[in-house]
């Protein structure tokens, strides 16, 4: 029992109280409210948005009903014993379209909170707008530098050591992942101390650095095709008593690992058509196994 209610405080307050219990929110003489989110408030947030992260993916919505669960415990607290109010806050965070990528979606979702805390049902529509207007931006940020460039230099030196028997390769890729936590737990907490200013104050400058950093991508994805992909025919042209190696006399001369190459822009293509990548991974698994029964494929 102990062990279940630790868990249980894990991802939600430890002091939560009913509607008819939790205090009536304070209204400032400005009309704003008194901010009562804690840092702690807000790593619930964070730990919540990990466990159920792209879990209840909508196509009306995308990721709202995730971003509603995450926030769900925060918004009780901002709204106290106005539950009118509370529901209200409730079904916005399921109406409003939200879609960012994982590790950088709780800066937004963050800095939204600081909205509504401050302003109650008098910021959702501010707070919709920044959601809206920088989940694309920010995800470009956090897709290059956070999924594609780390994750595919950090993967392919863990795979590499890995294959040569090192275990230092799975405690490599092992801590990427709990630093990525650790990242996450944090973002919450920055996206609300930040508030309205999360990112904006980057402003023009994002779509300069989103499209340097996918030229910066798309080299070492490049480079990563030549060195990991590998795949060569040992097929030779045979003529009375001359012989020609289809891959060292032929492809290598017009492009080194040519046949890789193509392989990468095969699957690109049929990515790009909607083709399933597990039916991609089978169908390259099941070529690969007839090409080299047959000679035609080497390793």
């Amino acid at each position: 029992m102990e062990a279940s209610s630790k868990m249980s405080n894990f991802f939600k307050p430890k002091e939560f109280k009913d509607f008819n219990e939790a205090p009536a929110p304070v209204q400032l003489p400005d009309g704003s409210y008194e901010p009562v989110l804690t840092d702690e408030d807000l790593k619930i947030c964070s730990r919540r948005m990990c466990l159920m992260d792209t879990v209840s993916y909508s196509y009306a919505t995308q990721n709202a009903p995730c971003a509603m669960f995450a926030s769900y415990y925060a918004l009780r607290k901002i709204y106290g014993n106005d539950e009118d109010a509370f529901n209200t806050a409730i079904l916005n965070q399921l109406d409003c379209v939200f879609n960012a990528t994982p590790p950088v979606s709780g800066l937004l979702l963050g800095a939204g909170l600081a909205m509504e805390d401050k302003g109650h049902l008098n910021g959702i529509h501010a707070e919709n707008d920044l959601k809206v207007g920088l989940m694309g931006p920010i995800s470009g940020i956090g897709d290059v530098f956070i999924w594609i460039l780390p994750m595919t230099i950090l993967g392919s030196i863990a795979g590499y050591m890995a294959q040569q028997g090192s275990p230092v390769g799975i405690l490599l890729w092992l801590a990427v992942w709990v630093a990525l936590y650790f990242w996450r737990m944090q973002n919450y907490v920055q996206g609300y101390k930040a508030g309205a200013s999360v990112v904006t104050k980057m402003g023009d400058k994002l779509n300069v650095l989103t499209d340097a950093a996918s030229i910066l991508g798309l080299t070492v994805v490049g480079s990563l095709i030549y060195s990991s992909v590998k795949l060569t025919t040992p097929l030779v042209f045979q003529y009375g008593e001359i012989s020609l190696g289809i891959q060292e006399g032929v492809l290598d001369q017009i492009f080194p690992n040519i046949l890789g190459l193509l392989l990468a822009v095969m699957v690109y293509k049929l990515i790009k058509k909607g083709v399933k990548l597990n039916w991609i991974i089978l169908g390259i698994l099941a070529v690969s196994c007839v090409c080299a029964a047959f000679g035609i494929l080497a390793a």
